[in-house]
């Protein structure tokens, strides 16, 4: 879902620039590559590591696919799902992001169809082991990926057509990526003290579908599953799950897929997780991208206006109250924090600069993390704007 901000934009006209001049020693400079390696035992601490899957795994449009990982200097781990945008039906495969469309003013399209050359620059937030403030800095993480357009759960190739009629195959290969993902993680990461299972945007919903099956290997860690900036609300996603994706979804996970997809796995993995986990989702609370797409998944073709983002911010509200009012053990983050001219917010904190600086009530969202992850200290920031919605 997350759609190329303004910032990001820049940012990528700016190394595609690089790349044109052919300034090969600069280009390396500011793309970060990571090193390939087979286990985690041969890394180094704060490198970015590379790890081949094989046979199995594969991108959207069967490029190649793999695992990255960062050793960090104690027994935590973070096992962080991806995001990257969804597709939902045929016309929405046939518009991956593309970069040519940034650079024309396009709509920048709907998921990544490969592993972006450029994804270990835009890794900062809390995998940022410089930052001092970084509460998880030294903490290791294993990053799965996301170019399947999926939520990280399908196993189907669908034939689709372009928009100019030629055929195309789109490999909804999501569940066999994370699988095998897990299969690696499993055989080099024995026992981690704490363990946070989370993810943004597309990979909030995947870190939520997989937790069961990874806090079921991990039974003697303390686990926190954390989802951020995960709701999209549609009719349609019982039929996308299994006709479109065939995840296959109620036997793969445990629960029924339901319109609000990120509060059905919520409510689903209080009966299947271990009662002593820590639920966590946070929000910024009128969400452009997720707005933006939320509108395309259910046809909405009005304008972005203060009616359209208030029905989304108060169904995602909706939601969160309803998981508050009912499960155990579950926090939430909202914040209305550097809403624009627009009336929107901005989308996720987890790798964003915003991770340092989104503030509520008088509490920063990391510190809300580090409290809750690293202090055992629980509570929920914004229940204001729950409260709003009885007035």
């Amino acid at each position: 879902m997350r759609k190329i901000s303004k910032a990001l934009k820049i940012s990528i006209i700016g190394l595609l620039s690089v790349i044109i001049i052919g300034s090969f020693a600069i280009y390396a400079f500011v793309i970060k590559r990571p090193t390939a390696i087979p286990e985690i035992v041969d890394t180094k601490p704060y490198e970015w590591n590379r790890v081949e899957l094989g046979e199995k795994v594969q991108s959207s449009n069967g490029s190649g696919y793999h695992l990255l990982t960062k050793k960090g200097e104690n027994r935590n781990w973070i096992i962080f799902f991806s995001g990257g945008g969804v597709s939902w039906d045929q016309n929405s495969a046939a518009h991956p992001i593309k970069l040519k469309n940034l650079l024309s003013g396009k709509d920048s399209g709907n998921y990544f169809p490969n592993i972006p050359f450029y994804l270990l620059s835009l890794l900062g937030g809390m995998f940022d082991n410089k930052n001092p403030n970084n509460p998880f800095r030294e903490w290791n993480i294993v990053y799965i990926p996301y170019s399947t357009g999926d939520f990280h759960v399908g196993k189907h190739d669908a034939e689709y057509k372009k928009d100019d009629g030629s055929s195309f195959t789109m490999h909804y290969n999501g569940q066999n990526n994370v699988q095998s993902s897990l299969e690696w993680i499993y055989a080099n990461v024995d026992k981690p003290e704490k363990l946070l299972i989370a993810g943004e945007s597309a990979g909030g919903f995947g870190s939520a579908f997989w937790a069961g099956e990874i806090s079921n290997h991990y039974k003697e860690s303390e686990i926190y599953q954390y989802s951020d900036s995960s709701f999209l609300k549609s009719d349609k996603w019982p039929e996308v799950v299994d006709k479109e994706w065939h995840a296959d979804f109620e036997k793969t996970f445990g629960f029924a897929a339901e319109s609000d997809l990120i509060g059905s796995a919520f409510k689903g993995n209080r009966r299947l997780l271990p009662a002593n986990i820590v639920l966590l989702q946070s929000y910024s609370l009128y969400d452009e991208i997720l707005i933006h797409f939320q509108n395309k998944i259910n046809d909405y073709t009005g304008p972005l206006d203060e009616k359209n983002i208030s029905d989304w911010s108060r169904q995602m509200r909706q939601s969160v109250k309803e998981l508050a009012s009912t499960l155990p053990n579950y926090y939430y983050y909202l914040t209305d924090y550097d809403r624009n001219n627009k009336g929107t917010t901005s989308h996720t904190f987890s790798s964003q600069k915003t991770f340092y600086k989104a503030e509520q009530d008088g509490v920063k969202l990391l510190t809300w993390l580090d409290d809750i992850i690293n202090n055992q200290n629980n509570y929920s920031v914004g229940s204001k704007f729950l409260e709003e919605l009885d007035q």
